[in-house]
């Protein structure tokens, strides 16, 4: 990808090509199963083992909207005891992906009635996957977590998807902005959903459901600040402030694991229906 004589692109409009063409390069590069990272300038927030909860509040159920997700840190910092990043170190292996080395993807869409060519560029492309046993009730979320009343359920981050580095190219015309992205930089996940029991108390797994997870929106957030430390009675500031963004996910063809009271990731996600009741 060439960029002599090309101009900067920013963040905000990187992003909004990458939403054109992210479901098609997810599913491409890593199956159909893969959720894409929402946004590339949140994507440090979707890292392995980084918790997603839905944005408090009701959802009107009338029009078929479900409550925007957010992820809210990794589970390490978000509960009381029971749980070291030492221990989270130890069980998680990095895999080559199916897309090794260098992978390039480009396409041409019409955009406000104009061509609009984008190339995106990913080196090393790799994965990360957590295997960590729990029982439930093991881990307890910590009681002064903003968004913790009233929740009854989570989404962990237990496969990850990364590149070590990024190029974005956009041309309009005669004109060609490129963004490059450092890595390493989370490009899709797979998650898994568990309860939330009273006191916060991490219960067993919860099917996902035809879609992980289904009609699913996302919130952009404004800043990416790192949850207060456990010792700290000092709520952090909810990083839910912005408007959602929506995309429907494929089918999954993989099936749950029969023993579903274990908390041993990773599981696979089971085929029947995905409610946070």
């Amino acid at each position: 990808m060439a960029d002599s004589g090309a101009l900067a692109l920013e963040i905000g409009e990187a992003d909004a090509n990458w939403e054109l063409i992210r479901d098609k390069v997810v599913e491409e590069r890593f199956g159909p199963a893969v959720v894409p990272v929402p946004f590339l300038e949140d994507a440090a927030a979707y890292d392995l083992l980084s918790v997603l909860v839905r944005k408090p509040g009701r959802a009107p159920r009338l029009l078929g909207l479900a409550r925007p997700l957010v992820p809210v840190g990794e589970l390490a910092q978000l509960v009381q005891q029971g749980l070291e990043p030492g221990e989270l170190a130890c069980c998680t292996r990095e895999y080559s992906a199916r897309a090794r080395g260098e992978a390039h993807y480009e396409e041409t869409r019409l955009v406000a009635g104009a061509p609009c060519h984008i190339q995106l560029q990913l080196a090393n492309v790799h994965k990360k996957v957590a295997f960590l046993a729990l029982r439930p009730g093991q881990l307890a979320l910590r009681p002064d977590l903003p968004w913790l009343r009233g929740l009854r359920s989570l989404y962990l981050l237990h496969e990850v998807f990364y590149c070590g580095g990024l190029a974005l190219a956009v041309s309009r015309g005669q004109s060609l902005r490129t963004l490059r992205l450092p890595g390493p930089r989370p490009l899709a996940f797979c998650c898994l959903k568990f309860t939330v029991g009273p006191r916060g108390l991490l219960g067993p797994q919860k099917p996902l459901g035809p879609a992980l997870p289904a009609r699913v929106a996302w919130l952009k957030l404004p800043a990416l600040e790192p949850p207060a430390p456990p010792t700290e009675s000092k709520s952090s500031p909810q990083p839910w402030l912005g408007s959602p963004q929506r995309r429907a996910q494929p089918a999954s063809s993989r099936r749950g694991d029969p023993d579903r009271h274990a908390m041993s990731l990773p599981l696979l996600p089971s085929t029947e229906s995905d409610s946070d009741g």
